[in-house]
């Protein structure tokens, strides 16, 4: 059995959608997995295919094909609560993401903090509100400061599905800086943005389909 790793938006997400979901539907002897920055609960309202299991909030927790949750990394809460102060002292929005909930409020285990960009000074103002607190890490998206457990990566989520099943090979494939640790980790593909257009993620699970066909 092989296993193939994918993240969502901007990779198995686009305009092609549904002909990368015809593609994967024609693999045979693979497990497919969907690994997301994405809570479930948002993720769910775009998924059209069944998945072995879900990797969400970039690796911050693990549900099965019937949604129970395998595995979570939760931010501790006094480091939430040091990094609630700085915000409000910026004068950010935000929200704490808690699985498939969303919240303003300190609660436990909370797996994500998303900040709301309002200005081009997100890069520093991040440094700040990381400062000294060596059990988080984060990463700018398009409009967000996203603050996680230094556990919650994609890799490390793919490592704890691994040691649950012999897996022959596993393929990741992604297209953003959240997908770089699975990249790195195991056999990546990076998918530009540039050459999205050009149908670059078909190509690649076209590729995938023959790599595991041959082996």
């Amino acid at each position: 059995m092989n296993l193939i790793v994918t993240d969502f938006d901007g990779t198995f997400y686009d305009k092609n959608y549904d002909k990368n979901i015809e593609l994967i539907k024609k693999y045979n002897n693979i497990d497919f997995v969907i690994a997301t920055g994405r809570n479930f609960t948002s993720l769910k309202k775009d998924l059209k295919i069944n998945c072995k299991y879900y990797i969400c909030n970039d690796g911050g927790y693990i549900l099965d094909n019937n949604y129970n949750l395998l595995y979570r990394n939760s931010i501790n809460k006094e480091t939430v609560k040091t990094i609630h102060s700085r915000i409000i002292e910026l004068g950010y929005d935000y929200f704490f993401d808690n699985i498939n909930t969303f919240s303003k409020d300190i609660v436990n285990n909370i797996n994500k903090i998303s900040i709301k960009i309002k200005d081009n000074n997100a890069e520093e103002d991040m440094k700040y509100i990381l400062n000294e607190l060596n059990d988080v890490y984060a990463y700018i998206s398009t409009n967000w400061i996203n603050i996680l457990s230094i556990d919650s990566k994609k890799g490390n989520a793919i490592d704890y599905i691994s040691k649950l099943n012999n897996y022959k090979n596993i393929y990741v494939v992604g297209n953003d800086i959240n997908d770089y640790d699975m990249l790195k980790k195991y056999n990546g593909y990076f998918i530009s943005k540039k050459e999205s257009n050009n149908f670059n993620t078909i190509k690649c699970f076209l590729e995938l389909k023959n790599i595991i066909k041959n082996d």
